[in-house]
């Protein structure tokens, strides 16, 4: 006599077991931690403000570049802020340029536009 179960009785049988259910503590894989306290720190804002302002030098030259601040990017509009009226209108004239620049070297930031204002 053969001591072997069959194979179907052998699959009906391991049906009947419960499967583990997912455990809902798990454990985190260190990238991700490391992750999330970049961004709650700030560090990767601060990452990439500096990315930004280096690359605005490079694309408006560091004349423009000592007149004026680059601000905050919001729905793809970078905020840039002149000291004054006539650095003001110089960015107006060399915009497209600048806006080339930012687009292929930060595609990551999405910038659509450039939004001109004096420092007040």
């Amino acid at each position: 006599m053969d001591d072997r179960v069959d194979d179907k009785e052998e699959q009906i049988y391991l049906s009947q077991i419960p499967k583990a259910q997912p455990s809902r503590f798990r454990a985190k894989t260190i990238s991700s931690i490391v992750d999330r306290l970049i961004v709650e720190k700030g560090y990767a804002a601060q990452q990439s403000a500096q990315v930004l302002e280096e690359q605005w030098r490079i694309a408006v030259g560091e004349d423009l570049f000592s007149q004026s601040r680059v601000g905050k990017v919001s729905r793809g509009v970078l905020q840039v802020f002149a000291s004054n009226t006539i650095v003001l209108s110089e960015l107006e004239y060399s915009k497209s340029k600048a806006l080339r620049h930012l687009k292929a070297t930060l595609p990551d930031f999405k910038i659509k536009d450039l939004r001109f204002k004096l420092i007040s």
